[in-house]
């Protein structure tokens, strides 16, 4: 009779915990983000911005620099527009109790599609591609408030060109991993010192997952967190979930538990409670599509069969849904992912997340495919 009973309250025990447990798991999902809007990218040539994706972006002695990337001025990829590169640089400067945006002084050549990361209020510019080549070229931005003006200074050059990979700065050490070169999708990871960057790129261990560019590459709690990515080879793009750590100070990469599903072109950020958190991305489910009717076109001749795929193919791109909107959180105790929630607007891909005190900053990017926006946010934690 005691043995039932306490059978009966052990088992009474174990509903309360899975109930509480769900609970907290769903308080969690359901937690609101409070997002606001900063003033959105300025007008150019008296013409409404269309915005950029691949930008540089970071905060400089507290002014948000937006630099390069590319868009499509002059039409649609579906309406047969060109990608343009562009050097221009924007800078959001508080004016009275506003801020505004100012265009300053241009980079050396229009590119996109590097890395970016802060260190002592340098905005570090790693890499990037144009219509014709990848850069190895690494420089910073550093905005000198008292001439109201851009200084620009350089680093050492990557031991790669490459487009598309992912920075961070642990400490004074900077960071790059991932991308795109002309030998292929890498693996490397590299470090260089900012304290003494003569001393040149040092190479660490290769990421132990497959190569991948478009990833999301975040430092916290001395490890460095290597979040999702992909990698296109003969004309199909694999989007990945999984996710690795890198021990800096053992200089060993160890597995985490997957994405909760594969994310490329996303942005992550750590929070000062030690979690670290995913936003955004392109899962590939409507890019497969896209891939595959491409493929398909190019094995076609001109003619009707060509000409139905193409219409179907520039409808999946027209009338693309935007990507995700989900905001997950990792923390290294639990080792399990959570979902702090969805952002309440379309969400960029391929737009630096730019870490800012209490929350972080989404400066443009791409919500569909080809298609920019001017608009600029802050989240807050």
């Amino acid at each position: 009779m005691r043995l039932n009973r306490s059978l009966r309250r052990n088992r009474l025990v174990c509903k309360l915990c899975l109930l509480l447990w769900a609970g907290q798991a769903v308080a969690v999902a359901q937690t609101r983000l409070r997002s606001t809007d900063l003033p959105p990218l300025p007008m150019q040539q008296d013409k409404p911005n269309p915005g950029v994706a691949g930008a540089f972006a970071g905060i400089s002695h507290g002014v948000l620099l937006v630099a390069g990337g590319a868009n499509f001025p002059n039409g649609y990829p579906w309406q047969g527009g060109t990608k343009v590169w562009h050097s221009t640089v924007y800078a959001l400067v508080k004016q009275g109790r506003s801020y505004d945006w100012q265009t300053v002084q241009p980079l050396s050549r229009p590119v996109g599609y590097g890395a970016s990361a802060v260190w002592q209020n340098q905005v570090i510019c790693v890499g990037g591609n144009d219509a014709s080549r990848r850069y190895a070229d690494v420089f910073t931005l550093i905005w000198d408030g008292a001439a109201g003006r851009l200084r620009t200074d350089s680093l050492p050059a990557l031991p790669v060109a490459v487009a598309n990979g992912a920075a961070t700065v642990a400490g004074d050490t900077l960071y790059v991993v991932g991308g795109e070169s002309d030998r292929g999708t890498e693996r490397s990871l590299y470090a260089l010192s900012l304290l003494h960057p003569a001393s040149g790129w040092l190479k660490h261990a290769d990421l132990p997952g497959p190569a991948r560019a478009f990833t999301a590459l975040v430092a916290a709690g001395g490890q460095l967190y290597v979040l999702g990515g992909r990698q296109t080879a003969a004309g199909r793009t694999t989007v990945y979930a999984d996710a690795h750590a890198y021990q800096i100070r053992d200089g060993l990469w160890k597995q985490l538990p997957d994405l909760p599903t594969p994310l490329s072109a996303h942005g992550a950020v750590a929070t000062p409670d030690g979690a670290v958190w995913v936003l955004g991305g392109d899962t590939g489910e409507r890019l497969a599509q896209i891939e595959q009717l491409n493929n398909q076109i190019a094995q076609q001749p001109t003619g009707s069969i060509r000409d139905s795929l193409t219409v179907r193919r520039n409808a999946l791109q027209r009338d693309h849904p935007g990507f995700s909107r989900a905001v997950w959180a990792y923390r290294p105790q639990a080792r399990r992912w959570l979902k702090r929630g969805e952002l309440p607007f379309a969400v960029p891909v391929t737009t630096p997340l730019v870490a800012a005190p209490g929350g972080f900053m989404l400066p443009s990017g791409e919500v569909s495919p080809g298609v920019r926006t001017p608009a600029c946010r802050r989240v807050a934690f």
